[in-house]
């Protein structure tokens, strides 16, 4: 035990300190946040202003139009050929022309001219406001009461309640939807890069030569454990820096916020919030996750589901030489089972107690990622007790199976060169005695 341990600090402190280590762990959070944030700013938001000119001889749409939504509309009394024939600051971009009868604008067609290219979120925009318009023009025309159309147009809200008399908190759901999904794709990325990183390991000692003088000194199924516990130090290490440094960005940008309003506008909003109904209500779905035992069974699934998975690429590891090609054809088998979890995920999201689901749960190969999908639902609700430690027991023996079968593979693995080997002599590798 003592080797293991000292073999997995010497990969730990090799690791933290190597400046990959440091430029991840501190730039990745940024990297990420930045890429996403710009996508989403540019995506999302349109700040152009663009300017339309309106022929509305009839007067029944242009008063109604007003200048918001980066829109700013001008009456204009005919059609102008080109942009040369009109002023520098009476530029449009398009021209919207009303139909003078009733009738046609009834009907809803409505000609743009457009002297620039407008963008798809710019004419759905524009659609959403002459729509809203043109429906109310068609109310007044027929004589119909626009106060008693919303009143009957007014949404229908379904209470949802258990057979128990409960009452499900919409927001809870909604909550629980996101961390379901972001919680089973976080143990997805995980596997696949923590995984991958201790075959690298191994693939780099085995390339140095320098496991043929550590194998000499310590046994290889302590090598393979002390590696796959040094590199899982670091990936929770890692973990936990991004973790701490998210919460320190929410409190951060909560005290600005706090910081930005004068003291009585504080004071009052948080009085405000304190009596409001709706916000009572959506702090009671939050309150009402059990956040405990649902990061603490991320905590084990992530431990056990890191031992099964880093000990299978491990052997992958010491078992190809220096051609890439050979690792792609072996890594295969490994990877199509995660991969399959990511599918049984966006079933598992919808539907936690769906067939599918419940069996994916179960299987060791796929449970780290689908089980953490279903436990945020709550127990039994999500997930029922039994089926939650049936999984957890066959994780666990899972784990220690599969670290067994490993080691006898990199064992006769670790030292072979010059050979391109194949999952069927990888099996073989284990019966040799």
């Amino acid at each position: 035990m003592k080797k293991i341990f000292l073999i997995a600090y010497r990969d730990f402190s090799i690791r933290i300190r190597n400046k990959t280590f440091l430029i991840s762990t501190l730039l990745l959070p940024i990297g990420i946040v930045l890429f996403y944030g710009t996508i989403f700013f540019f995506t999302s938001t349109d700040t152009d202003t663009h300017r339309i000119g309106v022929i509305d001889s009839s007067q029944s749409i242009f008063p109604k139009l007003k200048n918001e939504d980066n829109f700013v509309f001008k009456s204009l009394d005919k059609v102008i050929a080109s942009q040369e024939d009109i002023k520098e600051e009476d530029k449009i971009d398009a021209l919207l022309i009303v139909p003078s009868h009733a009738d046609s604008i009834s009907c809803g067609r409505i000609e743009i001219l457009t002297y620039t290219k407008l963008g798809m979120l710019t004419k759905n925009k524009l659609e959403a406001k002459l729509q809203n318009i043109i429906e109310t023009h068609r109310f007044e025309r027929i004589d119909i009461d626009i106060k008693k159309i919303e009143e009957i147009k007014s949404p229908v809200k379904l209470v949802y309640k258990s057979i128990s008399g409960g009452e499900e908190n919409e927001l809870k759901e909604g909550i629980a939807y996101t961390l379901s999904f972001g919680l089973g794709i976080m143990m997805y990325v995980i596997l696949t890069i923590y995984g991958a990183q201790v075959m690298r390991g191994v693939m780099e000692e085995k390339t140095n030569r320098i496991v043929e003088i550590i194998i000499s000194s310590v046994r290889p199924f302590e090598l393979l454990l002390g590696k796959i516990i040094g590199i899982g130090m670091v990936s929770f290490l890692q973990l936990s820096i991004w973790g701490l440094f998210i919460l320190a960005v929410g409190i951060i940008f909560g005290i600005h916020e706090l910081k930005s309003l004068p003291a009585d506008m504080a004071v009052g909003a948080a009085a405000s919030l304190a009596s409001n109904p709706e916000f009572l209500h959506a702090m009671q779905g939050v309150q009402s996750i059990n956040y405990i035992p649902i990061f603490s069974l991320f905590l084990f699934y992530f431990i056990s589901g890191f031992f099964l998975y880093s000990s299978l690429f491990a052997a992958v590891g010491a078992s190809v030489g220096d051609d890439p090609q050979d690792v792609q054809s072996l890594m295969m088998p490994i990877m199509m089972p995660i991969f399959l979890s990511f599918i049984f995920l966006a079933k598992s999201v919808n539907n936690p107690n769906c067939t599918e689901a419940v069996v994916a749960s179960m299987i060791p190969f796929t449970s780290p990622v689908v089980m953490m999908s279903r436990v945020v639902f709550g127990i039994p609700e999500g997930v029922p007790l039994w089926q939650l430690l049936v999984s957890m027991a066959t994780m666990m023996m899972s784990s220690v199976f599969f670290i067994f079968l490993a080691a006898r593979i990199y064992k006769t693995g670790i030292l072979l060169y010059g050979k391109k080997v194949s999952w069927k002599e990888m099996i073989q590798w284990i019966f040799v005695k």
